[in-house]
């Protein structure tokens, strides 16, 4: 008897959906067909509410589906989600950066000894300030030293230290510290080309590489 009766059930509603289908009054691709609580499908102009969030499909006039709206993720699919995207993000922008890079490379150098004379030429430039960099240094440390000095004898001779004098220590630490930094700042910077060209190197001549041509025998 149960049976039966769902037997019955479904077939009024598929005749329900039938008669739906042939009244709604709407423009093609606008009619919208969604699952009821006891799983059976609805049609109709508007979604009722309570099933809003839980998908439907769009479908003309002919009963062809033309688009399916997917239901509503939970906070967890949310979330996944947005990790997922995060990281196609991340995986396109590097996939670009190569080929950009690749580019400069095929566009820039004609052959490797090139890449090798550029990267010689960066080398040669930033030792170059390195260089001058610590003559600087030396220098700021040397007028610290005839300043401190002056201020050790004042002290010992019982006098007071103008603040000329300590205002050259103070300046001349400032000139130190940023010398210093810059110093630090450059010989990264070589490690950075250098590690680059390595990489740069290996890159060119796997794109100057021949391609080997496949042949399928027949």
């Amino acid at each position: 008897m149960t049976n039966m009766k769902l037997v019955h059930k479904i077939f009024i509603s598929s005749a329900i959906m039938a008669l739906t289908l042939s009244s709604v009054s709407v423009q093609a691709g606008k009619i919208k067909c969604w699952k009821n609580s006891d799983g059976f499908r609805e049609c109709g102009n508007i979604v009722p509410p309570e099933y809003a969030q839980k998908g439907h499909d769009e479908i003309n006039s002919q009963g062809i589906k033309t688009k399916h709206h997917k239901r509503a993720l939970n906070k967890e699919e949310l979330a996944a989600e947005k990790i997922l995207k995060e990281k196609e993000k991340a995986e396109r922008i590097a996939k670009e950066a190569k080929e950009r890079n690749d580019m400069v490379l095929l566009n820039t150098f004609a052959s490797e000894d090139e890449i090798v004379m550029a990267r010689n030429g960066k080398i040669t430039s930033i030792r170059t300030e390195i260089r001058l960099t610590y003559k600087s240094l030396n220098k700021a440390k040397d007028r610290q030293g005839v300043a401190r000095k002056q201020a050790a004898g004042l002290e010992r001779a019982g006098k007071a230290v103008p603040k000329a004098v300590t205002d050259k220590i103070q300046q001349a630490q400032k000139q130190i510290i940023n010398y210093e930094e810059f110093i630090a700042s450059k010989k990264a910077e070589l490690d950075k080309i250098n590690g680059q060209f390595e990489n740069d190197m290996a890159r060119y001549k796997e794109l100057r590489r021949p391609r080997k041509v496949s042949t399928n025998p027949k």
